[in-house]
């Protein structure tokens, strides 16, 4: 499957073994990446801030964020190095690689420390969708170790009232977290949380950081709702996200 075309892999399932397709819905490739770049930059994203794309895949945002960034403000971690190589091949190229030096680690500790430097901004989508309370609360305290102290995080999960969060790794599977739980995660890490409108067609992003006075304002959270338009293949997402109260 790696030899794919990007066209051909769009008939893939999400978890099969080409880079557009192991991440998530290969069809919605370009989109996952484009949102969190997006994300990133209403935040106040600039090139010289030093960013954390943890769990980053197959650079679905890495491939905007590498070529935006100062050299050696991208940082990713991806326990599967064949997807950093299948990307860099396809989507960045090695003069690109040669001209922004990324940082690349392979560890699977869910450690934002392994790089031993501090971030402006940390994302993390859909990693927590696939992970147990513990190695989300690893990471999490370890996203309060490395943030500067005006830092934000923001990531994915998927939410429910009723939490199904067993310990653990279980990707492909997906599991929910209530927002009790997400809270008293972010709470024994040393973290505020907010939950933020911002449009995902699957999971609900949360901001958190060191301090509240790093986090928008209530007021100003409801205004991220990353509306997207012309896009038929979310028009249901879309339409239930217009209907919500601000």
């Amino acid at each position: 499957m790696r030899n794919l075309s990007e066209t051909e892999a769009k008939n893939l399932r999400a978890g099969d073994g080409h880079y557009t397709a192991f991440v998530g819905p290969p069809q919605q490739y370009d989109f996952m990446g484009a949102t969190q770049f997006r994300l990133l930059c209403t935040l106040g994203l600039r090139d010289h801030h030093r960013v954390l794309d943890f769990g980053c895949g197959s650079l679905r945002a890495g491939r905007l964020l590498i070529p935006y960034l100062a050299p050696e403000r991208y940082f990713g971690i991806e326990p599967n190095a064949w997807l950093v190589e299948d990307a860099i091949a396809n989507q960045i190229g090695r003069d690109m690689v040669r001209l922004k030096r990324p940082n690349f680690s392979h560890s699977d500790a869910f450690d934002a420390g392994v790089f031993g430097t501090r971030f402006d901004f940390i994302v993390g989508q859909s990693i927590f969708s696939h992970a147990g309370p513990q190695l989300v609360q690893r990471a999490l305290s370890s996203f309060a170790a490395a943030l500067e102290p005006d830092g934000i995080c923001a990531v994915t999960f998927v939410v429910r009232e009723e939490q199904d969060a067993p310990e653990g790794w279980h990707y492909p599977h997906c599991i929910a977290y209530s927002p009790a739980g997400i809270s008293a995660l972010a709470n024994e890490a040393g973290l505020v949380q907010r939950p933020i409108p911002w449009f995902h067609p699957r999971q609900s992003w949360f901001l958190l950081a060191a301090n509240s006075s790093a986090l928008p304002t209530p007021k100003q959270a409801r205004l991220l709702r990353g509306i997207v338009l012309r896009a038929p293949e979310f028009r249901d997402s879309i339409e239930k996200s217009r209907t919500e109260p601000a």
